[in-house]
C-alpha cells in the first residue's frame, strides 16, 4: 500500500469493506499485479483505491478473488455431494441371505462345497458359476463373521452413494471378477479358494473410487490432500485387512483380495461417472445381485 494518494493521478474506488483487514487483503490483489493501492477510511468503511486507469483490470481480478474465496469457504463446510440417508433394509436382507448360505453350507454334504469353491482350473475350463458360488462359502465361523461384518460396513457406506441395488450388484460383480482374474493368475498351479472377502474388498475398492471421483468433479474439493485421503485410506485398509482373514488351504489368499479390490475400483470409477439410478432401477439391480449367486448354485448342482 502506497503511503499517500498521489495528487496528480486520478483514483477510483474498487471496493468498500467493514474491516481494514478485508480491504488490505483485497489490496494485495492489486499488489500482485504490480499496481499501487490505497486503503482510506471513510466513515465506518475502509475504501480500496487504485489508479483510475487500472480500475477495470483490478475489479476483474477482485471478482475472481471473491469467487475463489467463496469456494474455499464452501469446501470447508460442504461435502462434494449431498448424500441421501442410509436405508438399512437391504443390509438386513443381505445379512439374512449371507447367514442363510452359511447355515446351508453346514447342513449339506461336503461335496456341495467342492462344487462351489473357486477351483481355478475348473473356472478356466468353463465352470464360470464358481466365481459366484465361492463368494457364499466360508472356511469356518470366524471367517464368516469377519466377512459379514466388514461386508455390511462397506455396503453401508456405499448405499447412500450408489443406491442399495447398485451397491450390492457392484460388490457381487467385483467379487466375481476378482475370482475370475485370480483363477487365471494361478493358472500354472492348482488353486482353490472360498469366501466373500474377495467381494468385501471389492466393496472397499468401489468406495475408494467413488470418493476419489466425487471429489475430483468439484473444483473446491480437488485439492491434492482431499484426493489423497480416499486413495490412502483405501490402500491402507487393503494392506491391513487383506493380509489375514481369507484362508485358501493354510494360506491367506492375498491375490484374491487384491483382484477383488482392483475390480471394485474399476466398477466404482465407472459408477462414479454415471448419475445415480432411480428407485425402480435400484430394485432391478438388487434382484440381479441376489439372482446371480442363486443361478450360479443352480448350475453348480446340475453340473
Amino acid at each position: 500500500m502506497a503511503e499517500l494518494p498521489p495528487e496528480d493521478i486520478p483514483l477510483a474506488a474498487v471496493g468498500r469493506y467493514q474491516r481494514f483487514s478485508e480491504a488490505q487483503e483485497r489490496g494485495l490483489v492489486a499488489a500482485a499485479m504490480d499496481l499501487p493501492y490505497w486503503v482510506i477510511r471513510e466513515g465506518h468503511e475502509f475504501v480500496l483505491y487504485v489508479e483510475e486507469a487500472a480500475s477495470t483490470s483490478v475489479e476483474s481480478e477482485l471478482a475472481k478473488f471473491e469467487a475463489e474465496t467463496i469456494l474455499r469457504r464452501q469446501s470447508a463446510t460442504v461435502s462434494p455431494q449431498e448424500l441421501p440417508r442410509l436405508e438399512s433394509h437391504s443390509l438386513f436382507v443381505a445379512a439374512a441371505v449371507i447367514s442363510g448360505f452359511w447355515a446351508l453350507q453346514n447342513r449339506v454334504p461336503e461335496r456341495w462345497t467342492e462344487q462351489g469353491e473357486a477351483l481355478n482350473r475348473a473356472i478356466i475350463q468353463g465352470e464360470w458359476w464358481r466365481i459366484f458360488t465361492a463368494l457364499t462359502l466360508h472356511r469356518d465361523f470366524a471367517h464368516f463373521v469377519a466377512n459379514l461384518c466388514f461386508g455390511l460396513l462397506f455396503a453401508g457406506f456405499l448405499q447412500p452413494r450408489l443406491g442399495g441395488g447398485a451397491a450390492w450388484l457392484g460388490i457381487v460383480l467385483s467379487g466375481a471378477f476378482g475370482n475370475y482374474v485370480n483363477a487365471w493368475f494361478y493358472r500354472s498351479e492348482l488353486h482353490s479358494s472360498v469366501g466373500a472377502s474377495t467381494a468385501v474388498f471389492g466393496g472397499l475398492g468401489l468406495l475408494m473410487a467413488w470418493e476419489f471421483f466425487a471429489r475430483w468433479r468439484f473444483p473446491h474439493s480437488r485439492g491434492w490432500w482431499q484426493l489423497v485421503v480416499p486413495l490412502g485410506g483405501g490402500l491402507a485398509l487393503l494392506a491391513f485387512l487383506g493380509s489375514g482373514d481369507e484362508a485358501a488351504g493354510n494360506r491367506t489368499d492375498y491375490m484374491a483380495h487384491f483382484w477383488g479390490f482392483a475390480s471394485g475400483t474399476l466398477i466404482g470409477a465407472f459408477a462414479a461417472t454415471r448419475p445415480r439410478a432411480g428407485s425402480a432401477v435400484q430394485w432391478l439391480l438388487a434382484v440381479a445381485a441376489l439372482a446371480l449367486p442363486i443361478l450360479a448354485w443352480w448350475l453348480a448342482i446340475r453340473a
